[in-house]
């Protein structure tokens, strides 16, 4: 009976539930003489019996269900899909980070050192010369470079974006400067926030966009004009955009470490016709310091070196000659000393200072140069005739042999050459037209007149007296356009460049570091003509055969990815 009544293990637990109630419980009536199961003390290893109303399978479910999730769980962690993710997104976020750091790091070198920076301008206008970077190398002064504005806005082009002006160039290239050369750096001032600046420098012409160089010997102030100017093309009525920030600002650098600046005195008070605000700039640009004073009431600045009078309409008076005299005779500095006169055929018959030329071995008839062969003229009007220059060999500018491209000099009256030498005095031919060309009397120039015989006519003259350890000079120029607005300072001519050292030579500054001539460059310029059929090829690359390609590899990527 006691082998029948143990609870075997493999048994059903309802099995065990059930002996163990029977046990329990008293005999029933017939079974008293039924022996009784013997007490025994509870087994610690057997299997404890459950609550009371919990179900044992349920508590075998509760026990097994956290290891088979933990065995799912490793098995996912562990499978190859997800390995290839988990390496994917850690190769993926490997690479942002990557990308991420270079760009910071770029970042940091490109405002270190902005030479680094690619210039994708077609015109390289934030590229520096190098003309300009011969002028950085020779600078030895501290000079800071001020610029008037936020920072932000400047190198936002938020500065004169009315205008289409690019004014981001100005902090470019003052950085690159500043990079070229240690002595330099670049500050920043908003004027609105410092309002005392202006006095404080003893410059009252400041704006915001202005650039203020300065030196502890002096003070250059450049204006938004003398950066940037808009022309308009008569012949197609297109406005154009010009940069000059590169050479005016190293221009003004130059200038203010030069040890001296010779100075160029313009005279008024003879009802001038031209207006030199233009060659004032190129000279200025070119390291001379420029001033002004009406010869009826004002002496001839004591420190002048050059005299300019501008297409007077009015006669001189004896004593306002004999003070021009007096200057080009002064020597109490040995320096050369000259006067630059300007012709325009309207200009009239100034019978006093035409005297006073003729002494000089100098005639200015009123007649108008004409040229006939359509390769001399510029701007397709037959007054605007090119000149030759380096006509005579024997006056050095102090470069040597130097070719000035297309020097153009519209409406210009010939200068005739009274003799080659007299009393000291010698005369020579410094320009002239081609052979190609005529006058014409100043009322008839656009009358349909049979051509005359054509010769060369003298467009630029020079008088010169050496007195030793010094010259005296009187330059004339037929033509008072030839310094104008739009000619003098364009880059299609070479005005600019050849003004600048006719002046260096006729005050002996032929120094190369008397600045660098201020040059445009334009910003609007086309440069790139496609033909039509080009232009279609181009666009279908571009719209439909490079999207295509990108497309069909996505589509190859994603059917050799779907089954991994």
């Amino acid at each position: 009976m006691k082998e029948e009544n143990k609870v075997s293990p493999s048994e059903n637990s309802e099995d065990v539930v059930h002996a163990k109630d029977i046990s329990q419980q008293p005999p029933e009536e017939g079974t008293e003489d039924l022996p009784q199961q013997e007490a025994t003390e509870p087994d610690e290893t057997a299997v404890p019996e459950p609550e009371r109303g919990v179900s044992p399978e349920a508590d075998q479910t509760e026990t097994e269900a956290p290891q088979e999730s933990s065995y799912k769980i490793k098995n996912i962690l562990h499978s190859q899909k997800v390995k290839r993710r988990g390496m994917s997104t850690v190769f993926t976020a490997g690479f942002l980070a990557i990308i991420i750091l270079l760009n910071v790091v770029v970042s940091m070198l490109g405002e270190r050192f902005p030479s680094i920076n690619l210039d994708l301008t077609a015109q390289k206008v934030n590229t520096l010369s190098e003309d300009v970077l011969k002028a950085l190398d020779t600078i030895k002064l501290p000079t800071t470079i001020t610029i008037l504005g936020a920072e932000s806005d400047v190198r936002d082009n938020v500065m004169y974006s009315e205008y289409g002006f690019q004014y981001s160039q100005v902090a470019i290239l003052a950085d690159k400067m500043k990079e070229r050369n240690p002595n330099i750096k670049v500050e920043y001032v908003d004027l609105d926030k410092n309002p005392t600046y202006a006095s404080s420098i003893g410059e009252p012409n400041l704006n915001a966009g202005s650039v203020v160089v300065s030196t502890e010997k002096r003070n250059r102030v450049l204006q938004a004009t003398d950066l940037f100017s808009l022309q308009t093309d008569y012949t197609t009525g297109q406005t154009n955009y010009y940069s000059m920030v590169g050479t005016a600002l190293a221009s003004a650098i130059s200038q203010t470490n030069s040890e001296r600046l010779p100075v160029i005195a313009f005279a008024t008070g003879h009802e001038e016709i031209y207006d030199t605000t233009a060659l004032q700039s190129v000279l200025g640009n070119a390291n001379f310091e420029i001033k002004s004073f009406n010869i009826l009431t004002d002496a001839v600045p004591e420190n002048a070196q050059m005299v300019m009078l501008a297409s007077p309409t009015k006669d001189y008076t004896a004593e306002e000659l004999e003070n021009l005299d007096a200057f080009l005779a002064n020597n109490t500095t040995e320096t050369d000393r000259s006067l630059l006169i300007t012709f325009y055929p309207s200009q009239g018959e100034l019978p006093n200072f035409s005297n006073f030329l003729k002494e000089w071995g100098i005639e200015v008839p009123r007649s108008i140069i004409v040229e006939t062969d359509q390769s001399h003229i510029a701007q397709t009007d037959q007054s605007y005739i090119l000149t030759k220059t380096g006509v005579d060999s024997t006056v050095d500018f102090g470069s040597g042999t130097k070719d000035y491209g297309y020097v153009v000099m519209p409406a210009s009256c010939p200068i005739n050459l009274l003799f080659t030498s007299r009393d000291g005095v010698t005369t020579k031919a410094l320009a002239a037209s081609y052979d190609s060309t005529y006058l014409v009397d100043a009322s008839s120039i656009n009358e349909n007149t049979k051509t005359p015989s054509t010769q060369s006519y003298t467009t630029v003259a020079l008088a010169q007296k050496n007195m030793g350890s010094y010259k005296q000079n009187v330059i004339v120029a037929g033509s008072s356009p030839m310094f104008a607005e739009g000619i003098i300072n364009a880059s299609a001519y070479g005005n600019g460049t050849y003004v600048t050292d006719l002046v260096r030579y006729a005050t002996g500054e032929t120094d190369s570091n008397t600045g660098l001539p201020v040059t445009q460059i334009q910003m609007n310029q086309i440069d790139i003509n496609l033909s039509q059929a080009s232009s279609l090829i181009l666009g279908f690359v571009f719209t439909v055969f490079i999207p295509l390609c990108v497309l069909i590899a996505g589509f190859i990527v994603y059917l050799k990815r779907r089954h991994l």
